[in-house]
C-alpha cells in the first residue's frame, strides 16, 4: 500500500510539472524569427508537437509551422524604474516620523508613474501582386485574390463588359508557385469589343532571403488583337533590392520566347531579353499601390521590343473585400495586321481575398 501511494505521488508531481511548462508557455508575448529572415510579434496561445498559435490586433490568430521558424524571443512586459528612498541616502540623522513621511511620499510618486506602454508593429506589406511578397512571409501555404468587375451600359450605344482575375500563390520554402489568370469579354452594339484569356504559372526557388531563380510559362489568345494563340516561357533570376516596412523592390532579369499563331495564319516566334521590375508601396494605412513593368528587348531584330505594364491600386474595405482600380498597358513594335501597337486597358474591380 504504501509502495502504490509512492507511485501516485510521483506521477502526480511529473502532471503538473507538464502542466506547469505548458500555462508558462501560452499567454506570453514573443517575437517569433523565420528561416526567411522575417519576424512576426504576437502572443502565444498554445503550442503543438507541429505549430505554434499566435494572435495579435492585426493578423487575428493565427499558426506558424515550427518547420519554418529559425528562433524565438520571449518579450518581458515592461517594469517602473524603482524609486529611491530618500532616507536611506540622506547624510543627516533622521527621525522615525521624517522617515515614515519620506517612504510615503517615495510609495505615492512610483504609484504614480503609468506603466510603459509597447508600441504595436505595423501589420506586414501584403501587396495586391503576390510576386512583391517574400516567400512564406504569411503563416499559411495558400493565398488566393479574386478579382471581378461588370461595365453596363444601355443609352445611345449598348455595351457591357465582363472581366475576371485570379491571383494565387503557394508558398512553402524554398519553394513559391504563382498561378495568374486573367478574362476579358465584351461587346458594344452587339459587336464583339473583348475577348482575351491569359494564364501564366511561375515558380521561384529561393536561393537566399534576398536573391531566387524562376521559371515563367504562359499561354492565352486575344481575339480583337488577332493573336489565336499564343504560348511563352523563360527562366531567369530576381533579386530583392530593397524591403521596408511600407515599400519593397525587386527586380528581374532572364530570357522569354513567345509563339503567336495570328488570325492571318502566321506564326512569330519571338527571343528576347526579360528586364522586369516589381514595387509595392503602402501609401496610406491602408491604401497599397503595385506596380510591375517588363520590358522585351529583341534579339533577332535589333530595335523591335515589346513592353507590360501592369499596375493595381487597393484599398480594403473589409479583411476579405477590396476596391481595386486595374491599368494594363501592352506595347509591341511587331503587332499583327491591322492591329495598333498599344493597348491600354483601365479596370475597376472587386476583389475577394481568400
Amino acid at each position: 500500500m504504501l509502495k502504490k501511494r509512492f507511485s501516485d505521488a510521483w506521477l502526480l508531481a511529473i502532471v503538473s510539472f507538464a502542466l506547469l511548462l505548458s500555462f508558462s508557455a501560452a499567454g506570453q508575448d514573443a517575437v517569433i524569427h523565420l528561416k526567411n529572415g522575417d519576424r512576426i510579434s504576437g502572443r502565444i496561445v498554445s503550442e503543438s508537437a507541429t505549430a505554434v498559435r499566435l494572435t495579435n490586433r492585426f493578423l487575428g490568430s493565427f499558426e506558424i509551422p515550427l518547420a519554418e521558424i529559425s528562433k524565438r524571443e520571449a518579450v518581458a512586459p515592461p517594469t517602473p524604474a524603482p524609486a529611491t528612498n530618500v532616507a536611506t541616502t540622506a547624510t543627516a540623522p533622521s527621525t522615525n516620523i521624517v522617515a515614515a513621511s519620506t517612504n510615503k511620499v517615495s510609495t505615492n510618486a512610483v504609484a504614480a508613474v503609468p506603466p510603459v506602454k509597447k508600441a504595436e508593429p505595423k501589420p506586414p506589406l501584403s501587396p495586391a501582386n503576390p510576386e512583391a511578397t517574400p516567400i512564406a512571409s504569411t503563416p499559411s501555404y495558400w493565398k488566393h485574390d479574386l478579382r471581378f468587375g461588370v461595365n453596363l451600359r444601355y443609352a445611345t450605344k449598348d455595351s457591357h463588359e465582363f472581366l475576371s482575375i485570379l491571383k494565387s500563390t503557394y508558398g512553402k520554402p524554398p519553394f513559391r508557385h504563382i498561378f495568374d489568370v486573367n478574362f476579358k469579354y465584351g461587346r458594344v452594339e452587339g459587336q464583339l469589343s473583348a475577348n482575351s484569356l491569359a494564364a501564366s504559372e511561375k515558380t521561384e526557388y529561393q536561393l537566399s532571403p534576398k536573391s531566387y531563380v524562376f521559371n515563367l510559362i504562359g499561354g492565352g489568345y486575344d481575339e480583337i488583337r488577332k493573336i489565336d494563340y499564343q504560348f511563352e516561357v523563360g527562366p531567369g533570376f530576381g533579386l530583392e533590392l530593397l524591403k521596408l516596412t511600407n515599400f519593397v523592390w525587386k527586380t528581374e532579369v532572364g530570357f522569354n520566347f513567345l509563339q503567336q499563331d495570328r488570325a492571318d495564319d502566321t506564326r512569330q516566334n519571338t527571343y528576347s531579353v526579360r528586364f522586369a521590375e516589381i514595387f509595392a508601396w503602402r501609401i496610406w494605412e491602408k491604401l497599397t499601390a503595385d506596380l510591375k513593368a517588363e520590358f522585351f528587348p529583341n534579339l533577332d531584330e535589333w530595335g523591335e521590343y515589346r513592353l507590360r505594364i501592369e499596375s493595381t491600386l487597393r484599398y480594403p474595405v473589409s479583411k476579405n473585400l477590396s476596391v481595386n482600380l486595374d491599368v494594363i498597358d501592352l506595347y509591341d513594335t511587331l503587332p499583327p495586321a491591322g492591329v495598333t501597337k498599344n493597348d491600354l486597358q483601365i479596370r475597376s474591380t472587386i476583389g475577394v481575398t481568400f
